[in-house]
């Protein structure tokens, strides 16, 4: 039987082969890695916006140092709309395309800013609950940023290079985020310097403190609109331009059902690490101007000059020696080596808490020591969630498991002045109860070492597009053995209708159908599936269903595991099996099973030849 298939629905043969790249595309690659480092430095500025304006509401407001729902409040109204712009855009990157969604994003910080200009209330304190609305809109531009830009900027830089991805990706992202979170503490320090110089705790009336809180939001609208202009320009990557041309805009029940089967381990180690680290970091960061204050006493202007010292000095250089080292290293080792050196140091920290207070400047370098080892762990954090998944579903899956990540910045960032309370005996905020706070984060950095070296999948130097091969393959596999378990036939797979049968028909028959009308939508839905892989041949859907689906996912939990079970050889043997699906030759059997000159017989012998 002759069968036309039109060029859409022609699988390429060897995905995990980079095609050369053109004049226009490299320009563009060029344009794009100056749109993701703009982005993410005015990002990092956001990110720190609030640290200062909560250390000056709580300095002149005591009620404000009272009222620890109105603290948790501006610590965590952004992170909570970065944790919904994760999910929104992330099916909007992988659905409309990257360059849109950053568009959208660059306009929600845009409003969240001219919101944050704006902000007023009938007392102070309804002036900073508009300030946290003001956040909470930008952060759903911030979350989006990740989703969109990452991705693409991980895209792009497979397109130059494999070998040096990380480092790129690590360049235009973290390390201009790292520096832009510095940059609101140098334009505070000068406000706070001409509006607050003399404003100590309890003494309102020496701060203009509406001075500072909208210039601090004023001040990075001017980038906001730079950077939403030049998106306008900036192009999506050719790897996922290239992807949606061959799935076109669709998921499907496959790639859930793909992601359960697989992806389980490595999305466990990319959830808890960003989990962890970002509970460790916001609470921290939120109310580390606050700690320091309670820790050497200081005022609200020196309090700023200090921390912005610190980042000077050393914590931001450190964001560029992790991107240095992340592929020499790997992905696992460089966020083990960060959290091995934050655990151990924030036991040294803990410990000799006293006799670094007692010395002011000691308890400044130390702490600076110890923050600069974050970075050599978000560095992993960044990277993994946006290798371990295919272009398919990068954006998407990103989005979810950072957000899921993101709610340790919520769960930090609400509990830390309750904890800090609590342990302090509940009346005020104590050192005795924040030192005891110290000792419980010591733990969660050990216990991240532990998730980091079991369940931190390592990219360094894997091609992204044979991952997308082997993605793309485990679709096939596991469509071929369901269309075969589910009594898929030839009559089924030329039906003229397969475009009618869909998940969301499949999942209705299966809550409110009957069990006969369930089976038979079933059939027909794996039956369409079977047509969008090209699988228009029983005897080819048999052949595939044979075909091994076993799959590394690069994770050390996997590996002990299936060494237990299987064993030296039969382990060498799933390990060779992943390999060969990322080089799987698609061509060879489109030959065998396409050629409509051929007769039923030849098929079968052809078939039976490539079984051998």
């Amino acid at each position: 039987m002759e069968v036309i298939t039109t060029p859409q629905e022609v699988h390429t043969c060897d995905t995990n082969r980079i095609a050369p790249l053109s004049e226009k595309d490299k320009d563009a690659i060029r344009f794009n890695a100056f749109g993701t480092s703009a982005g993410f430095f005015v990002n990092g500025y956001m990110y720190n916006i609030n640290s200062v304006l909560l250390t000056m509401f709580t300095d002149i407001f005591p009620s404000v140092g009272r009222n620890v729902t109105l603290q948790t409040a501006v610590g965590v109204s952004m992170l909570y709309g970065v944790m919904f712009g994760l999910l929104a855009f992330g099916v909007i990157a992988d659905y409309f395309g990257r360059k849109k969604g950053l568009i959208m994003c660059s306009c929600l910080v845009l409003l969240g800013n001219i919101l944050g200009v704006a902000m007023n209330g009938t007392s102070h304190v309804g002036t900073i609950w508009m300030m946290c609305i003001a956040q909470g809109i930008a952060g759903l531009g911030m979350g989006g940023e990740y989703t969109c830009n990452i991705p693409n900027t991980m895209e792009d830089s497979e397109q130059v290079n494999p070998i040096t991805r990380g480092r790129r990706v690590a360049m235009l992202s973290l390390c201009l985020e790292r520096t832009g979170n510095f940059a609101p503490l140098l334009v505070q320090l000068l406000l706070v310097g001409v509006a607050c110089r003399n404003a100590y705790l309890g003494t309102a009336s020496n701060c203009h403190w509406n001075v500072v809180a909208r210039l601090s939001f004023g001040v990075v609208t001017i980038p906001v609109i730079i950077v939403l202009i030049f998106r306008t320009r900036m192009k999506d990557s050719v790897m996922f331009k290239q992807d949606q041309l061959r799935r076109g805009r669709r998921y499907d029940g496959l790639d859930l059902f793909v992601i359960l089967r697989h992806f389980m381990f490595k999305t466990i180690g990319v959830v808890t690490l960003y989990f962890l680290v970002d509970w460790i970091n916001y609470s921290q960061g939120t109310f580390g101007n606050l700690i320091l204050q309670h820790v050497i006493g200081v005022s609200l202007f020196k309090s700023i000059w200090l921390v912005l010292a610190e980042g000077v000095a050393w914590i931001i250089w450190t964001a560029f020696i992790a991107a240095f080292v992340v592929d020499k290293l790997g992905r696992r080792k460089t966020g083990m080596f960060g959290w091995l050196w934050l655990g151990g140091t924030q036991l040294i920290n803990t410990g000799f808490f006293y006799q670094f207070k007692a010395k002011p400047i000691a308890w400044i370098i130390w702490s600076t020591f110890v923050a600069g080892f974050q970075n050599f762990v978000y560095i992993c954090a960044y990277l993994v969630p946006a290798e371990a998944f295919p272009t398919r579903i990068r954006a998407t899956m990103y989005g979810i498991s950072v957000s899921l990540g993101v709610m340790g910045a919520i769960v930090g960032t609400t509990t830390f002045p309750s904890i800090w309370l609590r342990w302090s005996g509940g009346i005020e905020q104590t050192n005795s109860g924040l030192r005891k706070t110290m000792w419980f984060y010591g733990g969660m950095e050990f216990l991240g070492l532990f998730l980091c070296m079991l369940f931190v999948p390592e990219y360094s130097h894997q091609s992204l597009a044979g991952e997308d091969t082997r993605f793309v393959e485990l679709r096939r596999r596991h469509c071929a053995r369901f269309a075969t378990k589910w009594g898929v036939t030839q009559q089924d797979l030329e039906r003229d209708d397969w475009n009618n049968y869909n998940l969301k028909g499949f999942v209705q028959k299966l809550v409110f159908g009957s069990k006969e009308s369930y089976s038979d939508y079933r059939r027909l839905y794996m039956a369409s599936l079977c047509r969008l892989e090209n699988i228009l041949f029983v005897t080819q859907m048999e052949y595939v269903a044979k075909l091994p689906i076993d799959y590394k996912d690069l994770t050390l939990f996997s590996s002990l595991l299936l060494k237990y079970k299987m064993g030296r050889n039969g382990y060498q043997q799933f390990v060779k099996n992943s390999e060969d699906m990322g080089y799987y030759d698609i061509a060879k059997e489109m030959e065998i099973f396409y050629n409509p000159k051929k007769d039923d017989e030849s098929l079968i012998l052809e078939r039976e030849l490539c079984d051998e």
